[in-house]
């Protein structure tokens, strides 16, 4: 399915020039609905999902039916976070949203940050950190910016989108861990034994 970038780029400038956060994150959610519906085998179950306790809400809620022309690679069902704040979202909401996901069993979700966020990628410093301590923990959290969404043409653009950071953050994550010095080893005097 096609989709409008100047729709989209509309949708995206009402949410910016809000200042009103209960129509900000609605509006947001609406236009992450109708860029996903356009995704082969995604479906909305549900919306604005509140845990009994009243202690949490999940904003969007796709089953995702795993079509190799869509989002296989991803999570069944699959959680997305929607932030329509117009400053960067923190570290600490992404590992809110990662502990979401561990808590209800989930291995992937998506974080939509309208503003991007907080923190340097090249660096892994804030969002960033907890971004990349999430995947070593279990839970992939893709992030999705405004600039992104304001790319999109078409449920592929979409597909392709969240294919390219799955893969650097695993790419990252295997650098990261390659790259490390190594310390050279001391050798070390055996002890010597001692006869009684």
């Amino acid at each position: 399915m096609t989709l409008d970038p100047d729709w989209i780029a509309s949708e995206l400038a009402a949410i910016r020039a809000s200042s009103d956060p209960m129509v900000k994150g609605p509006r947001l959610e609406a236009l992450i609905r109708v860029i996903f519906l356009s995704v082969p085998g995604l479906d909305l179950e549900d919306q604005d999902v509140e845990s009994a306790y009243g202690t949490e809400e999940i904003d969007l809620f796709f089953w995702n039916h795993r079509e190799r022309t869509g989002l296989h690679f991803m999570d069944c069902p699959l959680l997305v976070e929607c932030k329509a704040w117009s400053k960067p979202a923190s570290g600490r909401d992404l590992r809110y949203f990662a502990t979401t996901l561990k808590d209800k069993g989930r291995s992937s979700g998506i974080f939509i940050a309208l503003e991007g966020l907080t923190g340097d990628p090249a660096r892994k410093s804030a969002g960033f950190f907890h971004v990349a301590t999430a995947m070593a923990a279990g839970q992939t959290v893709l992030v999705v910016t405004g600039e992104d969404l304001a790319k999109l043409t078409s449920g592929v653009d979409l597909i392709r989108l969240l294919r390219r950071r799955l893969t650097d953050q695993v790419r990252d994550q295997v650098l990261a861990v390659d790259v490390k010095p190594r310390k050279p080893r001391v050798a070390r005097k055996p002890i010597a034994s001692v006869s009684r």
